[in-house]
């Protein structure tokens, strides 16, 4: 997304103890003293809802907000050709579902032609980006818009609670509070580089590389008042790329540090003390995304299938996902999106069901 809101970049993730201190001085499990056996793929539902888009349009981007709710992004540019040229423009269609993928109904598109279009979504808000035009945000699922700013709280509230801001000589971490409006929290980090902050249960934390590549942790207990740096374990000189993530609950935060878009990253955990190195043996060499779970292990997609980090090992895991990026859904659901290709896997029960949903208009 454009703005000046620098958002942690690249896919990422590590373990953690609980909520209270015995947890948090807790070890993580013992790897497996056995390989997992090879998986087959579990059984899944597939929903292939009609979209009711035009066949000249062309889906760009699918977002779930939770296990029912969703939009698609089409758009139809130039004059038909495969690379439309640099003085022609777009047109887009927006689609919603309330059901899963079942069905799709027709949202409103306040921009007839642009240089191009993403859109973003949480349970409140749709937002609609529409190069040069700019932002345009519903609050009632696509029946109506109005134009906002970049920096405006309908625009950036989308994107979390916590956020590395602003695209100036400093990053500053700020926060979105009840009005609605961002705030610089009262102190700020002492950590070179910001690129990345997240909140859990008890903490506030925040991580930025240093000129050497290093990844450099601060932490806060009292929501930005104070921070204290805390080490990141057995942290090499080689990061470009940060991401904390933390389970729904709030009680696992995992840190990924990349060195590049492929290779299996660096994890750590947070153990409310610093970040612990996690290890992950038997890992493949190649990495797409990473989840956190409540059961304080991490969901892991690569170009070869799905598997789970825990307890300092990595074993494959029988979902039928392919190689698509997973992200947690507010509702505890994961959202796996391929283009038009999308998995939903909802909790229920001690398990997830995984479901299919097929996006396409012909």
């Amino acid at each position: 997304m454009r703005g000046r809101i620098v958002v942690a970049a690249a896919a990422v993730l590590a373990l953690l103890g609980g909520c209270s201190i015995g947890d948090i001085r807790r070890k993580p499990p013992p790897p497996p003293t056995q390989p997992a056996p090879s998986p087959t793929a579990a059984a899944f539902e597939v929903r292939a809802g009609s979209v009711p888009v035009p066949p000249s349009y062309h889906l760009q981007q699918v977002e779930f907000v939770d296990q029912a709710l969703g939009y698609a992004l089409f758009a139809r540019c130039g004059s038909g050709s495969a690379a439309p040229g640099p003085a022609e423009t777009c047109s887009a269609a927006v689609v919603r579902t309330e059901d899963g993928g079942r069905t799709w109904h027709q949202a409103y598109n306040p921009v007839s032609a642009a240089k191009g279009y993403s859109i973003e979504a949480d349970r409140q808000r749709l937002v609609l980006y529409a190069e040069p035009n700019g932002y345009y945000v519903s609050l009632d699922r696509g029946v109506t818009y109005v134009h906002a700013d970049v920096d405006s709280a309908a625009v950036r509230g989308v994107r979390g609670e916590y956020q590395v801001c602003c695209d100036d000589e400093r990053q500053r971490v700020v926060r979105f509070g009840p009005d609605g409006k961002s705030h610089p929290t009262p102190a700020q980090p002492e950590v070179p580089g910001l690129r990345a902050v997240a909140s859990a249960a008890m903490w506030l934390l925040a991580v930025g590389i240093d000129d050497n590549g290093r990844p450099i942790s601060a932490v806060s207990n009292d929501e930005g008042a104070t921070w204290r740096q805390v080490p990141v374990a057995g942290a090499s000189g080689q990061v470009v790329a940060v991401r904390i993530a933390v389970d729904r609950t709030g009680a696992y935060p995992w840190l990924i540090g990349q060195t590049d878009l492929i290779s299996w990253p660096s994890i750590w955990f947070f153990d409310g003390q610093g970040w612990r190195l996690m290890g992950a043996a038997g890992h493949p060499e190649r990495f797409t995304s990473a989840v956190p779970l409540p059961d304080a292990s991490l969901a892991v997609t690569t170009p070869e299938r799905p598997g789970r980090v825990s307890g300092g090992a990595f074993a494959w895991v029988d979902w039928p996902v392919g190689d698509c990026y997973l992200r947690g859904l507010p509702d505890g659901t994961l959202f796996c999106t391929g283009g038009a290709v999308n998995w939903l896997g909802v909790e229920g029960f001690g398990e997830r069901k995984w479901i299919r949903v097929l996006v396409g208009n012909e």
